[in-house]
């Protein structure tokens, strides 16, 4: 299955890039805000929107990319940058708008943006990633400030966590790829505990789907990662039932520029795969 969706998307990432980016270098807040307005701009499938503001005053946006009209079409979230020094999330979620914007006329895409609604969110903690530090400015760890089963602090001490928590109220979406880099690998709920979650087969077969389109070998249950708690995963699927995976998308946070590219087609491949994948689960369910 994975084999003929690749061939049918084609993904010719590297063909001139008409919204402007290029994934030769790392890109700043300032720049990548300029960026997302670029890209509503030119294309009428995308629209800009502010979600608030960081602790430190800088302007958080998400785009929405679809071509549906419906109300009640379900919403796939796609969010990078939690840690501010895994900047291979920050450019992997801004591939995925370049290459949802661009190709939206190829059979597949078209049909996934009339299925869905693709909420992109690059930034979740600007401030970090204009300080490349991991950390909020507040130095709370954002993808430990979740209410999950076993947290042994008090959630949402982050603005920014609290926003992403508004997002999941408004939207309460379908599934979810949170972009993280350091490893190479797709992981599920539970991160706080090794029993398995209730949807443990569904996870599975997308965590496979997903991690085969990416080429990574590793697809688990998070906990068997390194147990955590607080994480952004286990809150999407505790309070809101989204299918929400880790995208580990490199071994390196913030790899050499020149292996951008690589890491960017990786990344999107993956989440294609996983709104192909969703597709399948529905019609099983």
């Amino acid at each position: 299955m994975i084999r003929l969706l690749l061939a049918a998307i084609g993904f010719l990432f590297w063909s001139p890039v008409t919204n402007g980016i290029q994934f030769n270098r790392y890109h700043d807040v300032s720049y990548i805000n300029r960026y997302l307005h670029q890209v509503a701009r030119h294309h009428p499938h995308v629209s800009i929107h502010r979600l608030g503001l960081s602790t430190e005053g800088r302007p958080i946006y998400y785009v929405l990319i679809t071509k549906s009209r419906a109300p009640d079409t379900p919403v796939i979230y796609v969010n990078g940058t939690h840690h501010g020094n895994e900047k291979a999330s920050t450019e992997a979620s801004l591939g995925a708008i370049d290459y949802l914007s661009r190709k939206h006329r190829n059979i597949i895409i078209d049909r996934l943006l009339k299925k869905y609604v693709f909420l992109v969110h690059p930034l979740v903690n600007p401030d970090g990633h204009a300080a490349n530090s991991r950390l909020g400015a507040n130095g709370i760890d954002p993808n430990r400030d979740y209410p999950t089963p076993f947290s042994r602090s008090e959630p949402f001490q982050l603005r920014e966590t609290k926003l992403v928590s508004s997002l999941m109220k408004k939207y309460r979406f379908k599934a979810s790829a949170a972009l993280h880099s350091g490893i190479e690998a797709v992981l599920w709920p539970w991160g706080s505990s090794k029993i398995a979650s209730n949807h443990a087969e569904v996870f599975l077969n997308l965590g496979r789907v997903v991690a085969q389109a990416m080429k990574v070998e590793k697809y688990q249950q998070s906990y068997h990662d390194y147990k955590t708690t607080g994480e952004f995963i286990d809150y999407a699927y505790k309070v809101y039932g989204t299918y929400a995976l880790t995208l580990e998308v490199s071994e390196e946070a913030s790899p050499s520029p020149e292996k951008l590219p690589l890491v960017v087609s990786r990344s999107v491949k993956g989440l294609i795969a996983l709104a192909y994948g969703l597709d399948r689960v529905e019609l099983s369910h």
